[in-house]
């Protein structure tokens, strides 16, 4: 995504849009033809039930532990870009080795540590790191140091992808909820983190300095 939308980006700034345009409409035509059929579920979901799982502890404490962690996701997501204050190729190689990063470790990497640490004492560990690295983050923004900034963004590119898998499945199994509504009810919270970033960060950059966004967002993914 990333490194075709830096070269679509280079030609015209509006030639991303419509190959994301081409992209859905390809993955609306495989669906279409290549999906087999599916069983309706054998019962009924109401709008509100969602709403009404989340009067479980343990998945709303998960969710909102997930809201938080997504704003330090969209922090890194949505300002890195503005710090590195370079063109779309220099932009698109580093969410390109971000979010490899990302898709590896969710798939080989975090099914490992779980084995040898289990689910919340992965997800503790790897949130500290991921303060740890917004707050490097921070101080190589305040510095003016690409380099670092860069480095930090692909790593935590590798904490994000062990604690994205984890959270999902500490979400569908933490209550007795069926898992379509359990996926629906965490994910209602846990995207309003990702919501609330990009706004805040660009406020605080603008009043505060590029460095503070980091800095709250390490502080907020500790909370």
């Amino acid at each position: 995504g990333p490194l075709l939308g830096a070269v679509l980006g280079g030609w015209h700034w509006r030639a991303p849009f419509f190959g994301t345009a081409v992209l859905m409409t390809a993955a609306f035509v495989a669906l279409l033809v290549l999906l087999p059929d599916l069983p309706r579920p054998a019962q009924r979901t109401r709008l509100s039930d969602p709403l009404r799982a989340l009067g479980h502890g343990g998945l709303r404490i998960v969710s909102t532990s997930g809201a938080l962690y997504y704003y330090g996701f969209f922090t890194v997501l949505a300002f890195v870009p503005f710090v590195l204050d370079a063109g779309p190729y220099t932009i698109g190689a580093v969410f390109f080795g971000w979010g490899l990063e990302l898709a590896l470790t969710s798939v080989f990497l975090a099914p490992v540590l779980q084995a040898r640490w289990g689910t919340a004492r992965t997800l503790v560990t790897v949130l500290v790191l991921l303060a740890a690295d917004l707050g490097v983050t921070a101080a190589a923004a305040a510095g003016g140091s690409r380099a670092v900034v860069i480095a930090c963004t692909v790593a935590a590119g590798a904490l994000l992808g062990v604690n994205n898998t984890l959270y999902t499945e500490l979400a569908m199994e933490v209550s007795d909820a069926p898992r379509p509504v359990a996926s629906a009810g965490y994910n209602c919270v846990r995207w309003m983190g990702g919501v609330v970033a990009p706004y805040v960060s660009t406020l605080v950059a603008e009043r505060a300095g590029v460095a503070w966004p980091f800095v709250i967002a390490a502080v907020v993914v500790l909370v």
